[in-house]
């Protein structure tokens, strides 16, 4: 992955990657399209849906997978820009499968834009981690000062043959800049399943599904912004979650630990309704999965 400056990020995939590049632009109309779209194997394209109830204009897309989950040695990348004005959310159309890796990593990285007036949610399901899966993720994203951007990024771990099997490694790491590049924010972990698996006290308990909500940008005040995600977080059963408030006041951040799969979504739901409410005002609807 390669980021010049101020110049357009672009992602240099390996070869043979599955790669996704996709753009949104804004129309006289105020209605938000594709102006470019690219997709290689794995990965697949709909059409854009448009919702009552978003923002006026606001296009969904739905990425999907034509392989089944993610599997040892995957080489995937994906490139997704907002341009001037526009509104988009883009999901995917399930949970995400990550088998086993069998001792090899796949990589997964992603790179985001939100150019000048615009609004990007990037809001994909959890990823459901196989016992034995291994995955790095890396994102990155490029945030106007007159943009915004609410980003989630989940897991469940899941064994399905209900041995209590772990995942092997999740290597993950989120890097929020501005548009002239300079960093504002960065989230990292390395986790390994037997540590997760060890439930301690102090660290994630029974607590076994996580997940982060970022929002970035022409938000209210960053704090204002964190106490919205704090209130909106609270009294979720099976949850146990934060907020506070991101470095450089580029905005506020959420994390989320859940006892399973439906406390995860609940939650993930609420603070993407709570950074709709701060942005732009009004909640989403749910998106047909």
């Amino acid at each position: 992955m390669r980021l010049d400056g101020a110049a357009a990020a672009r992602i240099d995939p390996p070869e043979e990657a599955g790669r996704i590049d996709v753009g949104f632009a804004r129309a006289e109309d105020g209605r938000t399209y594709l102006d470019r779209q690219f997709a290689s194997y794995p990965f697949h394209l709909c059409r854009p849906h448009h919702f009552a109830g978003d923002p006026p204009g606001m296009a969904t897309l739905y990425l999907q997978s034509c392989a089944g989950g993610i599997y040892k040695g995957d080489r995937l990348g994906a490139h997704i820009v907002a341009g001037d004005g526009a509104q988009a959310h883009v999901t995917t159309q399930a949970a995400t499968i990550v088998h086993d890796g069998e001792g090899e990593d796949a990589i997964q990285e992603t790179v985001l834009e939100a150019r000048a007036g615009s609004l990007l949610e990037y809001l994909p399901d959890p990823l459901v981690l196989f016992p034995g899966a291994s995955l790095s993720t890396r994102l990155r994203a490029r945030v106007h000062e007159r943009a915004a951007l609410v980003l989630g990024d989940s897991f469940i771990p899941h064994d399905p043959d209900g041995r209590g099997r772990m995942f092997d490694r999740l290597d993950a790491e989120i890097w929020v800049e501005n548009e002239d590049g300079r960093p504002l924010a960065r989230d990292r972990f390395d986790l390994r399943g037997s540590l997760l698996a060890a439930a301690l006290p102090g660290v994630n308990g029974t607590f076994m599904a996580q997940g982060t909500v970022f929002v970035v940008g022409r938000t209210r005040p960053a704090e204002t912004t964190a106490a919205a995600l704090r209130e909106a977080l609270e009294g979720i059963g099976g949850l146990y979650a934060g907020a506070s408030t991101l470095p450089n006041g580029c905005g506020a951040v959420a994390r989320l630990l859940a006892a399973d799969g439906v406390a995860l979504r609940a939650g993930m739901g609420a603070a993407w309704a709570a950074a709709r409410r701060s942005l732009v005002g009004g909640t989403p609807a749910p998106r047909r999965k």
